[in-house]
């Protein structure tokens, strides 16, 4: 196995060591007890994804009745913290990677 592959396994195991992906796990796991829920999770972040997809110019007034129309679904606590949690891995992933590929050049 090469240095590289090495690093990466390396770097895959400290990231689910971090107190993200632990938190990240619990509160997917809460969410998905709770089955009407997480479908209407899925639904939203699928909307959303497609909103910032497929809008042309700004997305503002279309995200905006989006929210407004999940108002009740986000302000549910279970809900807060899986999106939270998920924001907070997928920023230190974002974050772990940026690291990795600065200073190089394409």
């Amino acid at each position: 196995m090469s240095e590289l592959n090495q690093a990466c396994q390396k770097m895959n195991q400290l990231l689910k060591e971090s107190s993200e992906y632990r938190t990240y796990i619990f509160a997917r796991n809460q969410i998905r007890s709770h089955a009407e829920l997480y479908s209407a999770v899925q639904n939203f972040k699928k909307q959303y994804s497609d909103i910032e997809q497929y809008t042309e110019g700004n997305p503002y007034d279309a995200l905006r009745r989006l929210y407004d129309e999940n108002d009740e679904l986000l302000h549910n606590e279970v809900v807060n913290e899986y999106l939270r949690a998920e924001t907070d891995f997928t920023q230190l992933i974002q974050n772990t990677l940026d690291r990795i590929i600065s200073g190089l050049s394409l």
